[in-house]
């Protein structure tokens, strides 16, 4: 429950109660008693929570674009080893090959929407990746990214966009 709902809530459970107990108006503030003005009303609410403090964690552009470098099909992989921890977990060229065929089975590029950013322990950081693209339906998957002078994708998470590339064909 949000603070606003909370808020609205709280406000219409207070009409109520007032007309139940036979108020018919509300005293108009007189001179005497200072003037309240609200102060939260109005105020912006976050659309995810804040990251806990001390904590630095990537941002949807930052993950973005770590996956359209490792998508891109004019840059060979022997060039991508720096966004993946560990490097690259399968020889460059069978990386290559793969995405030149996908790319020329029109299956790229991809769309990412990125949500869910969270922390996952010192220096990672999960996220839900969805994946869209001309022959993929959105397709969600939980990866892990970490921050090793710069944001990578987590070695166990780029197996598993290996596996399942390899699943696809």
């Amino acid at each position: 429950m949000t603070v606003k709902t909370l808020a609205t809530g709280m406000a219409a459970l207070a009409a109520i109660g007032a007309a139940a107990a036979g108020v018919t108006c509300i005293a108009s503030v007189t001179a005497v008693s200072p003037r309240v003005q609200p102060v939260v009303f109005g105020a912006p609410l976050p659309l995810d929570p804040p990251a806990p403090v001390g904590v630095d964690l990537p941002t949807a552009y930052q993950l973005t674009t770590v996956l359209n470098t490792l998508q891109d099909p004019s840059v060979s992989f022997v060039s991508k080893g720096y966004l993946i921890e560990g490097g690259i977990p399968v020889p460059a060229t069978l990386a290559d090959h793969e995405l030149q065929k996908a790319a020329a089975k029109g299956s790229l590029p991809l769309t990412f929407n990125i949500s869910n950013i969270a922390p996952a322990g010192p220096g990672a950081a999960t996220a839900t990746i969805t994946a869209t693209g001309p022959h993929l339906a959105p397709t969600p998957e939980y990866l892990t990214f970490v921050d090793q002078g710069g944001w990578k994708l987590s070695h166990d998470s780029a197996m598993t966009l290996i596996q399942s590339v390899r699943s696809s064909h």
